[in-house]
C-alpha cells in the first residue's frame, strides 16, 4: 500500500485535496480502478491520524525528536535558484520532515537517510 503524507490547514481541505488527488490518480493511471483504490492507496498525516494540520508539523516534529535519538533534518530557507517566499519555505520544510517522520515510523531502529538533512 502506498502511503501519502498529508498537511492541510483544515478537515475540509482534506476531504478536498484528497478527493482531487484521488480522481486525477483513477483519470492519468491507466490499471489503477477506483474500486481498488482504498486498497492501494492510504492517507495518512506525520502523527498518525490521516491528516495534519500545517499549524501543529512542528510540535510533531519536536515530539518524534524527543521521543527518538534521531534529529529531524536542518532547513536553511532557500532553494537552488535562491531565498524562498514564507509559502515555499514552509512547504519544503514540512515535506523534509515529513519525509524524516516516515522514515523513523518505518524503519524505528535504521538512522534516517542522509539525504534528509
Amino acid at each position: 500500500m502506498i502511503e501519502i503524507v498529508v498537511i492541510v490547514e483544515a478537515d475540509a481541505d482534506f476531504k478536498i485535496a484528497t478527493k482531487l488527488a484521488e480522481r486525477v490518480l483513477i483519470e492519468h493511471i491507466d490499471w489503477l480502478d477506483e474500486d481498488q483504490l482504498q486498497y492501494q492507496l492510504q492517507w495518512c498525516g506525520l502523527d498518525g491520524e490521516p491528516y495534519s494540520c500545517w499549524k501543529n508539523v512542528r510540535q510533531i516534529i519536536d515530539t518524534l525528536e524527543q521521543t527518538t535519538s534521531h534529529r529531524p533534518p536542518r532547513y536553511l530557507g532557500h532553494s537552488r535558484s535562491g531565498p524562498l517566499k514564507a509559502d515555499g519555505a514552509a512547504a519544503i520544510e514540512s515535506i523534509k520532515r515529513g519525509a524524516f517522520s516516515s522514515a523513523i515510523a518505518q524503519y524505528p531502529g535504521c538512522p534516517p537517510d542522509s539525504r534528509f538533512r
